[in-house]
């Protein structure tokens, strides 16, 4: 199986100044030190040696980044399928063993050979979280992985019950006679 056949489909930008593969492809491998190349479509990423991704529906994309935020590992998104309905968070492996297995029902691992096409670094209408090149590193996959699973469960809880679910602890709202 070549690894096109894990190719994971974005938009491309919706920027007016669009730049030239060659540019964009020279921005990602010395800017943020990724490993692009440049094809007849745009630039694409391969996700090699600890380069991973997890791409989740789109609709809990913004509790993903919020729990990735309150854990201060915030990392490049990328808007994925077909009319933005995913969001690829990119992270780093950092010697953790995942498989598909390990992940919520309608998540998906991108393990090594996935190939994203990705648009002008400039933040777009592409990006979720574009990245940044004054940090130079991923957030670790546990840390993404941990954000994936608190959201998702969250949100399995709201949809089964019909109601939030309150924490241990938090007062009950009163009901019945006032």
């Amino acid at each position: 199986m070549t690894s096109r056949a894990h190719r994971v489909e974005a938009t491309a930008p919706a920027h007016p100044q669009r730049r030239g593969a060659n540019e964009v492809a020279e921005w990602y491998r010395f800017r943020l030190g990724w490993p692009v190349e440049t094809t007849d479509s745009g630039v694409d990423l391969t996700l090699t040696g600890g380069l991973v991704a997890f791409e989740v529906p789109a609709h809990l994309a913004g509790g993903v980044l919020k729990r990735l935020t309150e854990l201060g590992a915030v990392g490049p998104a990328l808007r994925t399928g077909v009319g933005n309905d995913r969001v690829t968070f990119l992270c780093d492996v950092n010697d953790i063993v995942i498989s598909q297995a390990d992940v919520p029902l309608g998540v998906r691992y991108l393990r090594v050979g996935t190939v994203l096409p990705l648009p002008s670094p400039r933040p777009s209408v592409a990006w979720f979280v574009a990245p940044d090149p004054d940090r130079g590193w991923l957030p670790s996959a546990s840390a993404v992985l941990h954000a994936v699973w608190r959201t998702t469960t969250a949100a399995a809880r709201v949809m089964s019950s019909g109601f939030p679910v309150r924490h241990v602890g938090q007062a009950r709202p009163r009901r019945g006679f006032a």
